[in-house]
Order: structure tokens, then C-alpha cells, then sequence
């Protein structure tokens, strides 16, 4: 299995165990956890943003899944009808330009007592990341003067800025890579409890597993559950 799969297989496990009623993947791209989810008998939902919406062109249709266009940053949840009790943001939030806090608000109020908000994301302290800090190598995406025309997130940044200029921009481009504790922090700000915070190690390269099991925190994926 490759990285991703081994990623993705860990994550639809990590899911199932929370075993909710009724989930709801934020950002599903080209759908793997709501299809995993939905293959494994899961009534599952999504939310998909207004600049993504290109992505989602078959796979929703064939799978008949029920699921809501909209800036999860700055829209509001109140539309939705869905009973959900777990929301799910896999490695999406190092490419927000906007402060996560936006969404974990919504996140916590549309969910009932006991729901579950589960995140994972690249880890910046991971051994890679320190390796290239080590060598004075960028972490990050290539910062650019002029945007690119095909990239739907300079049109997105135009229109919320009301500016005719774009931010930092690289094609699908980290912004910012977090650590556990600031991830742990952020959502306790917004009202969470949490529930599980982990570390893993999905590479099979020797160098990551040894330093994996020297510590922790050099692996290379965050997953954090967090608990209204």
C-alpha cells in the first residue's frame, strides 16, 4: 500500500470506531472518506467550498450522497437539516487562508451534546519539516507575485477581500502547518473538549519509523478528536 492508502485507511478506521449516526466530511475532494465511509453501511454527508466545487462533478451523483456547496469558513450551517454527530476535516486546514477558529465555531454549535469533530492534518513538527528547517529549505509552498488564472482560490481571496490582488499563493499550498498543542488550544478556545491527540507515523522508510518510535512528536500526521 502506498502512504495515501495506508493514510486513508487509518483515517476511515479512526472514523468508524466513533461510530456516529450520522457524519459529515468538510472538503472531500475527490470523495475517498465519504465513499469509504459510505462502502462501510455509514449514512454520510459533505460540505464541498465554492472553490472546489469543480471536484465533485460525478462522484457524489453516483453515490446519491446528500451534500451542501458553501464557504465553510464564512457561511453559516443554519440550511442544514442533517442530524450530524460527526464532522470530519481531513488534511484540509493547513490550506486555509482564513483563521480555522472560523469553522470550529460552526462545527460546535451545529453539533448535538457528545458529537464528535475529527481533524487530521500534516504535522509541523514532523521529521521532514524539521529536516528542511535544518537545511534552511522553505516547509511551505512557493510564494508568487502574480496569481494564476486556473486557481479558483485567487478569485475566492479577491472576492472576500474586495481586492483586485491575491495572497500568498502556489498551487494547493500549505499556508501554515500546525503542531497538536496549537491545534489542542484552538479547539478548547471554541468549547471543545478533547478526546483523543495523537501523533502516527504512516511512512514504512526506516529513518521515519526509528524516529517515530524516539518521538512522537517528529511523525509525520496530527489526529486530533475533538468532543462537544
Amino acid at each position: 500500500m502506498t502512504v495515501e492508502e495506508v493514510r486513508l485507511q487509518n483515517t476511515l478506521n479512526d472514523l468508524l470506531e466513533l461510530d456516529a449516526k450520522k457524519y459529515c466530511d468538510l472538503g472531500p475532494g475527490y470523495g475517498e472518506i465519504p465513499i469509504m465511509l459510505h462502502e462501510k453501511g455509514k449514512d454520510v454527508s459533505f460540505i464541498e467550498s465554492v472553490w472546489n466545487e469543480h471536484l465533485i462533478k460525478d462522484w457524489p451523483t453516483d453515490h446519491k450522497f446528500k451534500y451542501y456547496i458553501k464557504d465553510f469558513l464564512l457561511d453559516d450551517f443554519d440550511d442544514m437539516d442533517d442530524d450530524i454527530d460527526c464532522f470530519s476535516l481531513v488534511h484540509c486546514i493547513a490550506h486555509f487562508h482564513l483563521p480555522p477558529h472560523l469553522l470550529f465555531e460552526k462545527v460546535y454549535k451545529k453539533l448535538p451534546e457528545g458529537g464528535f469533530f475529527y481533524i487530521s492534518t500534516v504535522n509541523g513538527s514532523s521529521l521532514s519539516r524539521v529536516m528542511k528547517l535544518f537545511r534552511g529549505e522553505p516547509i511551505t509552498g512557493k510564494v508568487t507575485k502574480e496569481p494564476a488564472s486556473h486557481n479558483p482560490t485567487n478569485v475566492y481571496l479577491s472576492r472576500i477581500l474586495g481586492i483586485d490582488r491575491h495572497m500568498t499563493y502556489s498551487d494547493w499550498m500549505h499556508i501554515k502547518e500546525y503542531t497538536k498543542p496549537e491545534l489542542e488550544e484552538m479547539l478548547k478556545s471554541e468549547g471543545f473538549k478533547i478526546y483523543k491527540s495523537v501523533w502516527r507515523n504512516n511512512f514504512k522508510h526506516w529513518k521515519q519509523r526509528l524516529a517515530s518510535a524516539y518521538r512522537k512528536s517528529l511523525s509525520e500526521e496530527i489526529i486530533i478528536i475533538a468532543q462537544k
